[in-house]
């Protein structure tokens, strides 16, 4: 929510003060060429009037403020509904006020944001319109425009604020079986043949007890049913994080068709981050992307769990463009340097030649699970990624998985 005051562009006049002008001057030199108390008498009215306009079409552009209400972020085809609330503070009342709101076309919906309302002393009023937005994106309302004026028409007075508050389209999220990706990915926790803890929330059964288990681990109500000791039994596991990495620039989607592949491939990480942070499984994400907020490269969110977390990642895929140049290897590289060992990391880009194989491998000789999802992959990139021990899927227009 914006809070200002407007200026006031005191050098601005309609045709109509120019008209009151010249008459004032005209009636001036009949007045004192005939010496007439009747011509002076209107003069004295006249300026009297224009000078009470002035003072009060100036009296309450001061006293006035407005403020817009714009929710934070909208799904695509989510209604939003947009609140400018404007009050006159001034101890004079406002005769009219028009009213002009800026917005962007992806977002218009017709007709246009005109109104016209009058204001008491001390009286708010509240505009209300209505946008929806089919695309992700970051979208800027305003600035807002208005007029007002005296009651008598004898000035208008525009009144500029060049204030604009954003709105982020979110990307969509589909479930992963609608992007051709299977719903078992190797993300989050992978079972281990041995491990030093188990997990109490992942029991497995039951087995016979065994000379050096723990007896805290003995399940009493099973042993009273089978008559001999029993042990709780619980899936080992390696508790990993998931960074999601999205290579978005124009010139790692050197293809004819780059914007709907850079789009699928922006759904494809909200996708996949919304499945993980479902199931409690902590997440992140780094791009090459550009944020637009900050002008500059889009900066790298750790993994991290629940709902706050999830929206803050799908804010950034939602502002994200695309700049002309951008190395997602190396913003990987760089983002991925708190990873534990066992954790995960999932490349979203167009195709993983040699080139990009190679530069993961690092990443796969510290401990790390590499899964590969490509917008546009080749049977031989997945033979490719599979022959270094990766995980690699793809992601096409018609949303069934290409096997090698």
């Amino acid at each position: 929510m914006l809070n200002s005051t407007f200026n006031i562009q005191h050098s601005t006049f309609n045709i109509r003060m120019a008209d009151l002008r010249v008459l004032t001057l005209v009636l001036l030199a009949v007045a004192a060429a005939l010496r007439s108390e009747i011509f002076f008498y209107l003069l004295y009215m006249l300026v009297g009037f224009q000078a009470v306009a002035w003072l009060w079409v100036r009296q309450v552009s001061r006293g006035l403020r407005w403020a817009r209400e714009v929710p934070a972020t909208a799904f695509p085809g989510e209604p939003v509904d947009i609140q400018i609330a404007i009050s006159n503070h001034s101890l004079l009342p406002m005769p009219w006020l028009s009213i002009y709101e800026s917005v962007p076309p992806a977002l218009r919906t017709l007709p246009a944001v005109r109104r016209v309302v009058s204001l008491g002393a001390g009286e708010r009023r509240v505009v209300s319109y209505t946008v929806q937005g089919q695309r992700r994106g970051l979208y800027r309302l305003g600035p807002l425009r208005l007029q007002t004026g005296d009651v008598l028409g004898l000035r208008e007075q525009p009144l500029s604020s060049g204030g604009t508050d954003a709105l982020v389209i979110l990307p969509q999220v589909l479930p992963l079986a609608e992007l051709g990706l299977p719903a078992a990915l190797p993300f989050g926790a992978r079972a281990a043949p041995r491990s030093l803890f188990t997990d109490p929330a992942r029991p497995v059964g039951v087995r016979d007890y065994q000379a050096g288990d723990a007896m805290r681990q003995i399940d009493w109500k099973s042993s009273a049913r089978i008559g001999a000791l029993q042990v709780r039994r619980q899936q080992p596991a390696i508790a990993r994080e998931t960074l999601v990495a999205l290579a978005f620039s124009h010139a790692e989607y050197p293809s004819r068709y780059s914007y709907d592949a850079q789009e699928r491939a922006v759904v494809a990480a909200a996708s996949i981050i919304a499945d993980l942070i479902g199931r409690r499984l902590p997440a992140g994400l780094c791009s090459s992307g550009r944020d637009p907020l900050t002008d500059g490269l889009a900066a790298t969110i750790g993994p991290g769990d629940g709902r706050a977390h999830l929206l803050a990642m799908l804010r950034l895929l939602g502002r994200l463009e695309a700049p002309a140049e951008g190395d997602i290897a190396a913003a990987l590289s760089r983002a991925s340097a708190g990873l534990s060992w066992g954790s995960t990391v999932v490349l979203i880009c167009l195709r993983a030649g040699p080139d990009t194989i190679e530069r993961l491998l690092p990443l796969r000789r510290r401990g790390l699970l590499i899964a590969l999802v490509l917008i546009d992959g080749e049977p031989d990139d997945l033979t490719l990624a599979r022959r270094h021990g990766m995980h690699p899927y793809t992601v096409t227009r018609a949303g069934a998985p290409v096997e090698p």
